[in-house]
């Protein structure tokens, strides 16, 4: 994988799923459980932040020599 897919994923998509959506998504008026669909969102965004870093290791540096501890 190339370092600039490898950046765009594994900065890039998360950065997008938080910054430009928490400001549209607190506009909207729904409410459930007692939180709005923001924190759901954000709450959301945790693991999906933790595949797009595991999908960098995953294509690019798995294969890397490193200690095998």
């Amino acid at each position: 994988m190339r370092p600039a897919v490898r950046l765009a994923l594994g900065l890039g998509l998360p950065v997008l799923l938080v910054v430009p959506t928490i400001p549209l998504l607190s506009r909207l008026p729904y409410v459930w459980l007692g939180l709005p669909v923001a924190a759901w969102w954000l709450f959301a965004c945790i693991p999906l932040t933790s595949a797009c870093l595991a999908a960098c290791w995953w294509w690019h540096d798995r294969h890397l020599p490193g200690d095998q501890a």
